[in-house]
């Protein structure tokens, strides 16, 4: 019997096939197939991978793994392994290999590192066979030991002792008595004079609320003949109320005016300001204590000529010593000190520097040398030393204006004209000086009122 095979034109299927068909696990995808293929991240396109979007996208902004234009810049720049050939070049190395001035050989190391063991011994000590040259300072801080022909002993403090003793019996040497003249001594207003000491030491007394310019006076020998061999001076001297010391040296006759205002002029270059080498010094001590600052204020005036503007000219110097309420200026001032280092050129340097005002302190004061000013200092062809210095000291209204003083010291250059004391000084100081100032002179000459 035949099959039906169609129906209509259609073809059909038979029973069998249709079951063979549906059972073909090959031809048919199932659930966990279509599932798994849908979760693909890509797919293929006639056997060809296919990303997403979000993958172009995350691979595309990947930094890390793209070269960016400024890099391919620089590697490109790059030397390369021809450029590396000259670098390398093997005779230039070995020339540098070969170079004995620019290394070192294994003799040359093993001496080099024995030197130091070599100049010092397990203490620490070092002996060298010749002589030691150094453009630098030396520095030994425990001292020095110096073998000496005389006997005495080598050992650092005795030599320093020894030498010390020595120096200053030399430097004494070169010193003279500045003799007070007790009798010759002025005072204005009516203060008091009460010498102590006959010559050596003298007190004078304000009136109370009252105000004195006093003139000492000192004799002093004068070994010489056109120059002279002075280089400075310190006066015994103290005062209990804001006071001024005056101090002329050097050629040139001085002009002194009496009963005028602190910040008058006492002394003047004189002959109505006639040209002359010689100076004028003013100190004036502040004894109200800066109580913001903790100290006392002493200002320096140097009166001077001008070899070059050929006229006076005034060198203001303001100083601070710090000080507490117990260690009051200017009664704790023991002594005024005048010192230049060597003879200055007055006749053709305009200014050099070369002398210095100190002021000595007592009373338990910590720092007790002060240095205060510099000064241009004098010429050998000076005259005499200084014979007579100015106070003038005023008085609160309710009490007495002291000043206290005595004798001094003359000092004369050492050989060549150098003067060891002010080194000694200079080195020994506290420098006070805050501020200098130069200006034309212009006298102050307004008298004093108790107002």
């Amino acid at each position: 019997m035949n099959k039906i095979t169609s129906i209509n034109g259609t073809l059909l299927a038979s029973l069998n096939e249709l079951k063979e068909h549906t059972e073909n696990g090959t031809v048919h995808v199932t659930e966990d197939e279509r599932t798994a293929w849908n979760t693909q991240a890509t797919v293929k396109a006639k056997g060809i991978l296919i990303a997403t979007q979000e993958d172009l996208d995350e691979h595309t902004g990947n930094k890390a793994i793209h070269v960016e234009e400024e890099e391919r810049t620089a590697w490109s720049a790059k030397a390369d392994a021809s450029a590396l050939s000259t670098k390398t070049d093997t005779s230039v190395f070995d020339a540098h290999k070969n170079d004995a001035a620019v290394h070192i050989t294994e003799k040359e190391r093993e001496t080099w590192n024995g030197k130091q063991d070599k100049l010092m011994d397990e203490a620490g000590n070092m002996t060298l066979t010749g002589g030691l040259t150094t453009s630098a300072t030396i520095n030994a801080n425990g001292g020095v030991n110096i073998p000496v022909a005389t006997g005495i002993p080598t050992d650092t403090s005795a030599v320093n002792r020894m030498y010390a003793g020595g120096l200053a019996a030399v430097t004494n040497i070169y010193t003279s008595p500045a003799f007070l003249k007790s009798d010759a001594i002025t005072a204005t207003n009516s203060a008091r004079i009460n010498v102590l000491i006959p010559n050596q030491l003298v007190g004078v007394s304000t009136s109370v609320g009252g105000h004195t310019t006093l003139i000492a006076s000192f004799e002093r020998l004068v070994a010489q003949w056109n120059y002279s061999s002075w280089c400075g001076v310190s006066y015994i001297w103290s005062a209990n109320y804001t006071s001024k010391f005056t101090l002329g040296i050097g050629r040139g006759s001085k002009t002194t005016r009496k009963d005028l205002s602190i910040d008058s002029f006492t002394m003047i270059p004189g002959n109505g300001l006639e040209q002359n080498t010689g100076e004028v010094l003013d100190i004036t001590l502040n004894s109200v204590r800066d109580a913001g600052r903790q100290g006392h204020v002493i200002m320096v005036r140097e009166i001077y000529w001008s070899i070059t503007e050929l006229k006076w000219k005034l060198k203001t110097t303001s100083s601070f010593i710090p000080a507490s309420h117990n260690e009051p200026i200017p009664r704790l001032v023991h002594k005024i000190i005048y010192q230049q280092r060597k003879a200055t050129r007055t006749w053709d340097e305009e200014y050099s520097n070369d002398g210095a005002l100190w002021l000595l302190l007592t009373g338990g004061a910590t720092k007790t040398l002060w240095k205060i000013a510099t000064c241009r200092g004098v010429g050998t062809f000076e005259g005499a030393p200084p014979a007579q210095w100015c106070t003038d000291i005023a008085s609160p209204s309710s009490n007495r204006g002291d000043v206290s003083f005595g004798g001094g010291e003359y000092t004369f250059y050492q050989a060549d004209l150098v003067n060891p004391v002010y080194y000694g000084l200079d080195a020994l100081s506290s420098n006070a000086i805050i501020s200098e100032e130069t200006t034309d002179f212009v006298d102050i000459n307004i008298p004093w009122t108790n107002e």
